[in-house]
């Protein structure tokens, strides 16, 4: 370590913020494409890499969290030197990035790489059909990082059984039950293994005083408006996630027995005041002070959600600690359900990148950025800012800094998982839930409609999921029974869920042949 670091400093490149991770993954990985006037920057079409002069001109757009970061940021001009790129980025806050999507669609002066959120809207579906974007699924086996991107990913993001676009990769399987570990012991239960012991938790969690201030003022579940945690119960159950192949047709989750019964569950919580009775006017941040204020003991969502549980627990309440558990026995044994496997995409369109060799070097640019460094470089930042090492391994000195610096503006770059960087420094917990979300893909159920394309859910998605969203938290109020259900479910099939089936059904036969 020592030699490489003495090396380091003749190079002039200590404290560079890469360097101490580089003893992790290679110094010589870190500093390539970092000083000469040539560097990688494309592929030939026989896989081999092509030396470009001069760095690529790449303007691009995507969004930011918090303050655009500024271009002559320390971190860009890591970037840059890295890739060969000189990048003219265009920051757009997330609360309004699909309008500027449209609008920018709309003016015809696109960026040559844009990100899209969803696309299978109508607008970016219709925009391809046209030929507005390039198709890249025969360039990507050119590229180290992005041929090893997850195939049945990239089908799920494909439009007329073509790729056009390199999505963002997310985890699988992120589902869990984080749940007060204290309260757990003070009520004398277990972790739950099965639907029924899970009932038993909630129950006690609201009635046994698990805080033991002698107050009858905690309830078992937190949850919002949106239900988060109901699809994990479905899957419990045996429910399909979101659509499934029944009798060689498409049939939406909700129309399955199983997700009746889950309906049923969260029903008997609600009619026992096991749930927070005012769930269905809640939004997220609201669920999470139910949880950190010590009003509520369990919350269902992405296992990630502990570790914060955790931090905020130990400051307000001495003692107080919480686990997270995934797996629970249902009557088609142990199931939880998939992800899309992305988070957005980033497109291409021809009326920017003029020319195939151009293309090539953009994908080349975030090929690069998959690299071990690059990771590490986004996923941790700059040494003695945001983190040191301890022990040999990466730990943030400032998480909040490097968020506000890095996580809410470059990051967004990134297509490999957040969690592809050096491992760092974990608590028990972290190692846990990590290990838990990779274990967990072997279980996990996938939606059969994600390579699928419905022209009238494109169109009528929002309103036609509303409708089954809102009888839902009727039913589970007590203010629409069975029979008024089976009503909604026709009036969504008349409203354009019968054409929907429809449409999935013939795509999902077609791609079978």
């Amino acid at each position: 370590m020592k030699r490489l670091k003495k090396r380091n400093r003749q190079r002039g490149i200590h404290k560079t913020g890469i360097t101490a991770l580089g003893v992790l993954v290679g110094a010589t990985a870190i500093l390539s494409g970092c000083g000469g006037e040539k560097s990688p920057a494309g592929a030939s079409s026989n896989g081999e890499t092509e030396t470009v002069q001069g760095p690529l001109q790449l303007n691009l757009m995507t969004y930011m969290y918090a303050e655009p970061p500024k271009p002559d940021s320390e971190i860009q001009k890591k970037i840059e030197a890295y890739t060969n790129t000189k990048l003219d980025i265009s920051w757009v806050p997330k609360s309004t990035y699909n309008d500027k999507v449209n609008i920018t669609l709309g003016s015809g002066e696109l960026p040559k790489a844009m990100l899209v959120q969803n696309n299978k809207d109508s607008n970016i579906l219709s925009s391809v059909r046209a030929g507005v974007f390039w198709e890249i699924g025969p360039y990507l086996n050119q590229y180290p990082n992005l041929s090893k991107m997850n195939k049945a990913v990239f089908d799920n993001i494909k439009v007329d059984g073509k790729i056009y676009g390199l999505y963002r990769e997310r985890d699988l399987a992120t589902s869990g039950i984080i749940f007060r570990t204290d309260w757990l012991k003070n009520v004398g239960l277990g972790a739950p293994k099965t639907i029924h012991e899970l009932y038993e938790v909630l129950k006690a969690f609201t009635r046994n005083d698990p805080d033991r201030n002698g107050k009858h003022d905690t309830v078992g579940l937190t949850d919002e408006k949106t239900l988060e945690g109901f699809a994990t119960i479905a899957s419990y159950f045996g429910a399909p996630n979101g659509w499934e192949v029944k009798d060689g047709k498409m049939s939406p989750d909700f129309m399955s027995p199983e997700y009746l019964e889950a309906m049923r569950f969260y029903r008997k919580l609600y009619e026992e005041k096991l749930i927070k009775q005012d769930f269905p006017v809640l939004n997220n941040r609201q669920k999470k002070d139910d949880i950190n204020q010590g009003k509520a003991g369990v919350v269902i969502s992405n296992m990630i959600d502990s570790a914060g549980y955790q931090a905020a627990l130990a400051k307000t309440f001495p003692g107080a600690d919480v686990d997270v558990i995934s797996r629970i026995q249902g009557p088609k044994g142990e199931r939880t359900p998939g992800g899309q496997g992305y988070n957005s995409v980033y497109m291409f369109p021809k009326s920017s990148v003029k020319t195939e060799a151009e293309l090539k070097r953009i994908l080349a640019f975030f090929d690069k950025l998959s690299d071990p460094a690059m990771l590490d470089l986004l996923g941790w930042g700059l040494e003695g800012r945001h983190y040191q090492m301890k022990e040999g391994k990466p730990v943030f000195l400032d998480q909040k800094l490097h968020d506000m610096e890095i996580g809410s503006g470059y990051l967004q770059l990134q297509v490999a998982k957040y969690t592809a960087k050096t491992k760092g420094v974990e608590t028990p917990l972290m190692e846990k839930f990590s290990k838990m979300m990779q274990e967990n893909e072997s279980i996990a159920v996938n939606n059969a409609a994600n390579p699928l394309v419905s022209d009238t859910l494109t169109t009528k998605g929002s309103e036609l999921k509303q409708m089954i969203e809102d009888a839902r938290t009727k039913f589970i109020t007590g203010k629409l029974d069975e029979a008024g259900w089976q009503k909604v479910i026709e009036q969504w099939r008349k409203a354009g869920g019968d054409k929907v089936m429809e449409e999935f059904s013939e795509q999902y036969t077609k791609n079978a042949k």
